[in-house]
């Protein structure tokens, strides 16, 4: 992989980055609140195609599309859009947003489910699509930076249409989803913390210029570079098993931003008048999707040893790994 954009790559950033930068700034409204869906944002990226660069430029493409979207405060829904459509239902066009929900998690609340028209389910083998009416969608109050629901009646799988065969994919271009999300959250939250050290004083010096935070912030930024390069690998490559490393690496290190970026902006930065709070607390929701750490790691092993050489990590009695609001 050439970690260099081309010319048409570099077009395609600076075009969304032109976009975004007048959605940079939340509405004074929004800036105490728990997330903000940014509706004309959505349309708009829509209706300029940005949603459709998935078929139009390949998977690669749509990453550096979801990384851009990540970045701003605003909640958009770029991922299921952009990248998991073109893979699941080639040129076959279904109502956006789009929700990603597992079968064994269906009475939970999900993220982006108040805002989405469609759910793509995975049930397995295969996957299921379900038309998503806000009648049936109830909102459920939470801190992670989306917006959270559950639904009002569950859908019945056995009748929803099915994608024979495409759980797989669902779960591994998923994955890259979310590690290209976290990226884009990961660098927005360093660059702000950083932003913040210059111009936050004690002692008579700016907190930013002792060593020990120095150290701290180049690995924080060490871990979303990192994340940038591995979401954008397993884009280009299409292979299930750099989706695995991507979703791995991003969802382990992210209990380190959280404590860094929140012990290095003080007091503040655990309040809703700080923004920092939209992208920390969207990684924390990122972090137990699409089974987590775990499920990933172990995917990404059993591709390279038996399935009887890889056994699955016990459970600790009474250890709830969701991030999800119940």
């Amino acid at each position: 992989m050439d970690f260099q954009l081309n010319e048409e790559q570099q077009a395609l950033v600076s075009a969304v980055q032109t976009i975004l930068q007048d959605h940079a700034e939340l509405p004074q409204s929004a800036r105490l609140q728990t997330h903000f869906f940014d509706h004309a944002l959505q349309e708009l990226l829509g209706s300029t195609g940005f949603l459709n660069v998935g078929r139009e430029l390949g998977t690669l493409a749509a990453a550096l599309v979801i990384i851009e979207a990540a970045r701003i405060p605003a909640v958009i829904e770029v991922t299921g859009q952009a990248l998991i459509l073109a893979q699941l239902v080639g040129d076959e066009r279904l109502r956006g947003p789009v929700a990603l929900l597992s079968e064994r998690d269906l009475p939970k609340a999900h993220r982006n489910l108040p805002i989405a028209r469609t759910a793509l389910i995975d049930v397995g083998e295969d996957v299921a699509i379900v038309d998503v009416e806000p009648a049936n969608v109830r909102s459920v109050e939470s801190i992670y930076a989306y917006p959270y629901g559950r639904f009002v009646q569950m859908p019945d799988l056995r009748a929803a249409r099915r994608l024979p065969g495409r759980g797989a994919k669902l779960r591994q271009w998923w994955r890259v989803g979310l590690a290209a999300e976290i990226a884009g959250a990961a660098q927005s939250a360093v660059s702000f913390t950083i932003s913040h050290v210059k111009q936050r004083h004690v002692f008579g010096h700016p907190v930013g210029a002792f060593q020990s935070v120095q150290h701290r912030l180049v690995q924080c930024h060490l871990v979303a570079t990192g994340t940038h390069y591995l979401a954008l690998r397993a884009a280009w490559s299409g292979e299930a098993y750099h989706a695995d490393l991507a979703a791995c690496y991003a969802q382990q290190h992210v209990q380190k931003l959280l404590v860094d970026l929140h012990q290095f902006t003080g007091a503040m930065g655990i309040t809703n008048e700080f923004l920092l709070h939209f992208w920390t607390y969207r990684l924390r929701a990122l972090q137990s999707e699409a089974g987590g750490m775990i499920e990933a790691a172990l995917s990404a092993a059993g591709s390279r040893w038996k399935p009887t050489e890889v056994s699955r990590a016990p459970q600790i009695a009474g250890a709830d790994t969701s991030a999800s609001p119940r």
